[in-house]
């Protein structure tokens, strides 16, 4: 005697195999949390390799910090990644979000106050013993802003990903980027790396706006760090605006922006990451001057028009000079 429609269950063999199936997943997570690590350590040692007193040839300093940006960018990426695959595969855990914001606090944290200090190192401005101490306390102030924002991070973190859609305060991977790219804006008008600047006739603006950078980054730094730990909202883009359906004019501006970030990476990339870490105190302005913005209102259907009342028939009068007729 069968039953139809009956099913097996798992044996408990089944159900070993795949517990540790899905636990063999969660590394490939955990090495991108990791390669993310790796590219802010590698970051600070190039920097650490800047030696301001050997001359070894015109903007070799640049060029260091340069690779370092890179590679800040790169941590960019693999922080990116680890999330995504960590939710593809279900095995989002409290391990990798901890493994996540250490290797976050290297690479966007300590790498970027690195960077910051040792382009204002006291080795390259000898006679300026005081702006060099204020561009150290304001990298420091950095570092300690973007560990700060990680640390609340963890404490109000929530694996579902319904819950990132906004963030309380600028994050650390786009507060890097805004660094990141300015030193690779300064290397791309200083004329260091594969792809620079054309040489022109008139370009010696260009090269004071390259060098003026520099002493650009210690007040951004301190500006970065203060956003991290404000109370400021800014939007998960690709959480708000890449996923799901969307119109058709979302294509159109990203490929515009695509075609400008391949012409002009560093001009536009620092653009980018500029506009969006003003985004949170210019909304909260915003907010505060006109209102809270309401939420578009559902639109009716037009009512039917009201169709006119029919007139009343008049009633029937018989002329009184006609005579009655009787049969």
């Amino acid at each position: 005697m069968s039953v139809s429609g009956s099913k097996k269950r798992p044996s408990s063999r089944w159900k070993r195999r795949r517990e540790r199936a899905q636990k063999g997943l969660s590394i490939l997570p955990s090495l991108l949390t990791l390669g993310n690590g790796i590219c802010g350590i590698a970051a600070i040692i190039k920097v650490a390799k800047i030696q301001w007193n050997v001359l070894d040839g015109p903007y070799h300093w640049a060029l260091n910090l340069r690779e370092a940006a890179l590679l800040i960018l790169l941590g960019m990426v693999f922080d990116m990644l680890d999330g995504r695959v960590a939710r593809l595969t279900r095995t989002t855990s409290d391990f990798g979000g901890q493994l996540d914001s250490l290797s976050d606090a290297i690479t966007f944290g300590v790498a970027p106050g690195v960077l910051t200090i040792m382009a204002n190192a006291e080795a390259r401005f000898t006679e300026h013993h005081f702006w060099t101490k204020v561009a150290w306390v304001f990298g420091v102030a950095y570092a300690c802003g973007a560990i700060a924002r990680l640390a609340r991070f963890n404490v109000d973190n929530d694996h579902d990903e319904k819950a990132h859609l906004e963030f309380k305060g600028l994050p650390s991977p786009a507060a890097a980027g805004v660094i990141a790219t300015l030193v690779l804006l300064q290397s791309y008008l200083l004329g260091t790396g594969s792809h620079a600047f054309p040489a022109l006739p008139d370009s010696s603006w260009l090269t004071t706006i390259g060098t003026d950078i520099t002493f650009l980054l210690p007040f951004v730094a301190l500006g970065l760090g203060y956003l991290m730990v404000s109370k400021f909202r800014y939007v998960h883009l690709a959480n708000r605006y890449l996923k799901g359906r969307k119109p058709f004019w979302y294509l159109r501006v990203v490929f515009v922006g695509g075609v400008c970030l391949a012409l002009l990476p560093e001009l536009f990339g620092a653009l980018a990451f500029g506009i969006f870490a003003l985004t949170g105190p210019v909304l909260a302005w915003r907010t505060r001057l006109l209102g809270p913005v309401a939420p578009p209102a559902t639109e009716t259907p037009p009512a039917a028009p009201a169709q006119p009342a029919p007139a009343p028939a008049e009633p029937a009068t018989t002329p009184a000079s006609q005579p009655a007729t009787g049969i």
